[in-house]
């Protein structure tokens, strides 16, 4: 099968507590008024491009616990492509509790060991299909990120990688030099702010595009910054209502921009907005991807707001 975009990374189950009326302490007991278990990690991407009409394949690894198998049949229930999923002869549970609470959120995570061999499991995937581009969930380590962008370059598709947090960023230097292999960065601002040491978001976007072609920051309430080309595109926030969970808006919004870039085709303005209104609609819901646009959704938003808006 042809893909447009073959997405690594892992799922994450989440359990997320919200309506609470205080953050948690200490000693104490509270209660949440709502409480919902849906899909993280990178089945929020997944789920998003779906929805838009990408052809996303996602070779995700899933063990044979309840937690994968929820996830699992989650993502077959939205329509994503598993042809490529992994399924292992064991355990791989992968479970945040998310907190959300006046605007920002807490998470308590539990990771099983991941496989040794999957590095080779995605090259052996990226040989075997054909796709337009390849986005990598988080900032791979260089030894596995060079391997993997050759064999997509060799195909003549593109890569983005998003950052994530991390050790990973104790080193900025390392973060700069591991970037510059791929052709989209997609970071949020305080992880740009981070790894370039600068003072302000825009002078971020600046000095990554030193080292990569293309870089695009998002920027929460602030929307989101373009850079490429020597140019610094700002595209002002989508707000589509009340904030109720910000977690996966970073996701949503990758989805969004990529949709755009990739299968329309569309100027990097409109790729930004359409960002914007993915990642601005993921906030109103609990869950990543709860609120995740159909193509429909996302022109009608479209038109309701329009370029500078």
């Amino acid at each position: 099968m042809q893909y447009d975009i073959i997405q690594l990374g892992d799922y994450c189950f989440d359990q997320i507590f919200s309506g609470m009326p205080e953050f948690p302490c200490l000693g104490r007991e509270i209660f949440a008024t709502e409480l919902i278990t849906t899909g993280g990690g990178m089945f929020i991407t997944a789920a998003a491009l779906t929805r838009l009409g990408a052809r996303v394949g996602w070779p995700g690894c899933f063990g044979n616990d309840s937690y994968s198998q929820f996830v699992y049949d989650l993502a077959g229930r939205e329509g994503i492509d598993l042809t490529l999923a992994r399924i292992l002869d064991r355990p791989y549970r992968l479970v945040t509790t998310s907190v959300p609470f006046q605007g920002e959120r807490a998470f308590i995570s539990y990771a099983d060991s991941s496989c040794d061999d999957m590095p080779e499991y995605w090259q052996h995937t990226l040989e075997e299909c054909e796709y337009s581009h390849l986005h990598i969930g988080w900032m791979m380590p260089d030894d596995e990120l060079r391997p993997l962008v050759e064999q997509a370059h060799r195909k003549g598709a593109t890569v983005s990688m998003d950052c994530q947090d991390g050790h990973h960023l104790r080193q900025p230097p390392i973060c700069r030099e591991t970037l510059a292999k791929v052709d989209i960065f997609m970071p949020n601002a305080r992880e740009a702010l981070i790894i370039t040491e600068a003072s302000n978001v825009e002078a971020a976007v600046r000095q990554l595009n030193q080292h990569v072609r293309m870089v695009v920051v998002k920027d929460g309430a602030n929307g989101a910054w373009i850079g490429s080309e020597g140019n610094v595109i700002h595209a002002p926030a989508i707000c589509a209502g009340p904030v109720v969970d910000t977690t996966g808006a970073g996701d949503c919004f990758n989805a969004g921009f990529l949709f755009g870039y990739i299968v329309e085709k569309a100027p990097l303005e409109v790729c930004a907005r359409y960002g914007n209104i993915c990642g601005g609609l993921s906030v109103t819901a609990i869950g990543g991807a709860t609120a995740a646009p159909t193509h429909d959704e996302l022109l009608a938003w479209l038109e309701k707001a329009p370029a500078g808006l």
